[in-house]
């Protein structure tokens, strides 16, 4: 083989080697974003389908970590869900909606929780859970 041959033989190699690596480089990375997203866990919140301004459960419990929050209105009224953390910060919230399913992530570290509805009167009227993080 002549000397050009043979440096278009070895470029070629090298290219290929280096399409090789970044394949497996970015089959590693999905597998590691689809381990992170299997590693979420989801906390399911459903407002009272009659109509009454509550949540049909007013306190869950869950562990550390990255949760789903996922809120289903099946009332008759629009409704959200807020999260917030003990100094009422606001940690994620669907947007006010009837009928349907909502959600947002969120990482959560051990400790407790309010959820509530933002519609004007809703939380005042009773429409609040706790959610505990143990």
């Amino acid at each position: 083989m002549n000397t050009l041959k043979m440096r278009r033989f070895a470029g070629a190699g090298m290219l290929a080697a280096a399409c090789l690596s970044v394949a497996v480089w970015s089959s590693q990375a999905s597998a590691s974003t689809a381990r992170a997203a299997a590693a979420a866990h989801t906390v399911k919140i459903s407002a009272n389908p009659s109509g009454m301004l509550k949540f049909t459960q007013s306190s869950i419990k869950t562990t550390p970590g990255k949760v789903v929050i996922s809120f289903t209105n099946k009332s008759p009224l629009p409704h959200d869900v807020v999260l917030i953390n003990s100094k009422n910060k606001v940690l994620g919230k669907t947007p006010i909606f009837a009928g349907g399913t909502k959600s947002f992530d969120v990482t959560l570290t051990a400790g407790k929780y309010t959820y509530y509805c933002s519609v004007p009167g809703h939380r005042a009227a009773g429409m609040q859970g706790t959610l505990t993080v143990s």
